[in-house]
């Protein structure tokens, strides 16, 4: 069976410039289209322009921060993007920072840096799908 990410478009924000390009390249390994946010005022107007498959949101931005970026995108009512995965990464591993994140209404997260396996993983999760397998004649 063949994991087929190549139909998915994200959409990256961080305000690191290295990171943007390094995720964007792992991205593009695996297939995945993306475009870049450097904040969360950014991130909220892409949303607005296009439609993502997913968002990988830095925590930690000046201007406005993932936290906050990611609560004003699930308090948008009749939205396209009420249900759209938000995945928080952020640098911090501890209970109390996964209750804050999944209660800002992040759907995941992921510690950076990260492996691609990790990410793969991730994306299995929410957008793998079998693809239909054929029985083979009989002889």
């Amino acid at each position: 069976m063949k994991k087929d990410f190549n139909k998915l478009f994200a959409l990256v924000v961080d305000d690191d410039v290295i990171l943007q390009v390094a995720v964007q390249k792992e991205l593009e390994s695996i297939g995945i289209r993306s475009a870049i946010a450097s904040n969360g005022y950014e991130a909220l107007q892409a949303l607005q322009n296009e439609k993502f498959d997913f968002v990988l949101m830095d925590i930690s931005m000046p201007e406005q921060d993932g936290m906050d970026t990611t609560r004003w995108i699930r308090d948008l009512k009749n939205s396209r993007n009420q249900n759209l995965p938000i995945f928080a990464v952020t640098s911090f591993d501890d209970k109390q920072h996964t209750a804050e994140i999944i209660e800002a209404g992040f759907n995941e997260h992921i510690i950076k840096p990260f492996e691609l396996t990790q990410l793969v993983k991730l994306l299995e999760k929410y957008f793998w799908t079998q693809q239909q397998i054929t029985t083979p004649p009989n002889k």
